[in-house]
C-alpha cells in the first residue's frame, strides 16, 4: 500500500449501501431545526480513511453522495451510494464506517466497497 501512496497524486473509491427497509443514516438526540415535523434529524455515516483522517459531513474530507435511495422504506431493495475522490493519496482506502444505525429485526443491510483508484 505504501508503494501506491508514493506513486499516486490523487485517489478515489465509491462505497455503496445496499438497504431493505434500513436507512444508512442514524437518528441523533436532537430535533431538527429545518423541519418541525421531523423529529430527529439524521446523520450521515462517517468513514476512517488509511491515515486515520475522517470523512463525515460538513467538513472539507465530505464524501459526494451520488445517490440516496436507502430512505425509500417500501419493502424493496435500494441504495446509497458514497464517492470519496482525495488530492492527498494517503487518505484511501476507507478503513472504518462509523455512525451506523443499529438494524431492526425485518430490516436487511449489504455494503459494498469498491477498490481504490489511484492515479
Amino acid at each position: 500500500m505504501k508503494f501506491l501512496h508514493l506513486l499516486s497524486t490523487e485517489a478515489s473509491q465509491d462505497i455503496t449501501f445496499h438497504c431493505l427497509s434500513d436507512p444508512p443514516f442514524s437518528p441523533t438526540n436532537t430535533y431538527s431545526s429545518d423541519d418541525p415535523g421531523q423529529e430527529y434529524q439524521t446523520r450521515p455515516p462517517r468513514f476512517r480513511g488509511w491515515n486515520g483522517q475522517m470523512f463525515e459531513a460538513d467538513t472539507l474530507l465530505e464524501p459526494h453522495m451520488l445517490l440516496d435511495e436507502c430512505r425509500i422504506q417500501d419493502g424493496s431493495w435500494h441504495q446509497s451510494r458514497f464517492f470519496f475522490h482525495t488530492q492527498d493519496s494517503y487518505e484511501l482506502p476507507i478503513i472504518d464506517i462509523q455512525e451506523q444505525p443499529l438494524s431492526q429485526s425485518n430490516d436487511l443491510r449489504h455494503l459494498e466497497v469498491g477498490p481504490v483508484c489511484f492515479l
